[in-house]
């Protein structure tokens, strides 16, 4: 844990690749949900950009970048690397199914494109995951007790919204696959039709605007107790 940083000077670059890495992922977030949702939903790619099926790969390679920056902070931490491994992970995946959100609306009726979005949707929410835990550990080796209690608490709320998620991911998987699906599946699918906004503001939104703000406290937070000098 960091309990001196004055004394740490070699802390300074790592410390500042942390700063780098966590405005990268509070910037990109949200705009890879966007480039995300609007290569599904529209044209706007190809009408806009020539080559726009490279804009999902570039938010979500973005993503990963900033996880990269994190990876020089306190690499002798093992239980801090291995969550931040995980991210990378499931960043990773991100990148090389991201192109398919381009291809699958181009071909619609290309089962192959439709399975890959599918699992895109999976594993991004793997991701969220995964950078909420990283996120947390990365508090715990911090000097701010705020930001500790808050990582803890937020993130652990946040990983409990996104698991939900996911099952709910696999589900609606199952439910377009399923020709005749069991009756409980379809219950819950006639309750979840008429509350679909509602639930992905609740088990999406929500999460991911507080990773963000812990992204953001995060940055801040090492800002404020690094780099402005003492007085």
């Amino acid at each position: 844990m960091m309990d001196d940083t004055d004394t740490q000077p070699d802390l300074f670059p790592a410390l500042a690749g942390v700063v780098r890495g966590a405005s990268i992922l509070f910037w990109c977030l949200p705009v890879a949900m966007v480039v995300s949702i609007m290569s599904t939903l529209s044209n706007w790619t190809d009408a806009a950009w020539p080559m726009g099926m490279l804009l999902p790969p570039l938010a979500f390679g973005m993503l990963w970048v900033g996880l990269w920056l994190l990876g020089a902070f306190q690499p002798q931490e093992r239980v801090w690397q291995a969550a931040l491994g995980q991210a990378k992970l499931m960043g990773l995946i991100s990148v090389g199914l991201s192109p398919f959100l381009h291809w699958r609306h181009r071909a619609p009726d290309e089962l192959y494109f439709t399975e890959a979005v599918w699992l895109l949707a999976l594993v991004f929410a793997l991701y969220l995951i995964a950078l909420n835990k990283t996120l947390a550990r990365l508090a715990a080796m911090l000097p701010d007790e705020t930001l500790r209690v808050e990582s803890q608490l937020f993130s652990r709320v946040n990983r409990v919204l996104l698991a939900i998620t996911s099952v709910g991911i696999m589900v609606m998987y199952l439910l377009a696959r399923i020709d005749e699906p069991p009756e409980l599946l379809l219950r819950l699918e006639g309750m979840a039709v008429p509350a679909r906004p509602w639930l992905f503001m609740v088990l999406v939104l929500i999460p991911v605007s507080m990773t963000m703000s812990l992204l953001w406290k995060t940055k801040e937070s090492i800002l404020a107790g690094v780099f402005q000098p003492r007085q």
